[in-house]
């Protein structure tokens, strides 16, 4: 089988070197390819369609027109925040199962690579534990963000000057 001359240049770094694919290695060597495959046209199906949405915002901006005000949109927008969590984890699922059963290909294997260690336990508790807490913390600031909003609260904290005084204050000059 050929691969386009595209595909040997990110493999290869020549346009006519061949790229070997599964054909060459022996099926014990395999990755779970359905896995592989479907992560991947997730990834890239929900990439696409994050690009599009992007891309439809500017050209109505550009065309005078605020998305902003448009309920679809906004809709749209709520779910593409775990969309775009689900294509990140979707293409580290096509890169990691992908390459199995080989942690560096040709060099060592995965079940070589892994450790049994028993106070692994402890990184991945700390680790969650981090997550956990600066998720909770997210939350609690949109919350109370959304909440002080909603009342009509006017007196929102900004991190950053006022917009009428970037307008009058100096440039810095240039050292």
């Amino acid at each position: 089988m050929t691969v386009p001359r595209v595909g040997s240049i990110i493999a290869r770094g020549a346009f006519d070197s061949p790229v070997p694919g599964l054909d060459s290695s022996p099926r014990s060597e395999w990755p779970p390819v359905n896995i592989t495959h479907w992560s991947f046209q997730v990834m890239v199906g929900i990439g696409t369609l994050l690009a599009v949405a992007a891309a439809v915002f500017w050209i109505a901006r550009r065309l005078g027109r605020d998305p902003l005000n448009n309920r679809w949109y906004l809709r749209f927008a709520v779910v593409a925040g775990p969309l775009a969590v689900i294509c990140v984890e979707a293409g580290w699922v096509a890169t990691e199962v992908g390459r199995q059963p080989w942690a560096v290909s040709q060099v060592l294997r995965t079940a070589d690579a892994a450790s049994w260690s028993s106070a692994i336990w402890w990184s991945y508790l700390g680790v969650l534990v981090v997550y956990l807490a600066m998720t909770v913390g997210g939350y609690v600031v949109l919350w109370s963000m959304a909440r002080r909003w909603r009342a009509g609260d006017e007196d929102l904290p900004s991190y950053g000057p006022p917009a009428t005084d970037v307008a009058q204050a100096e440039p810095e000059p240039v050292r």
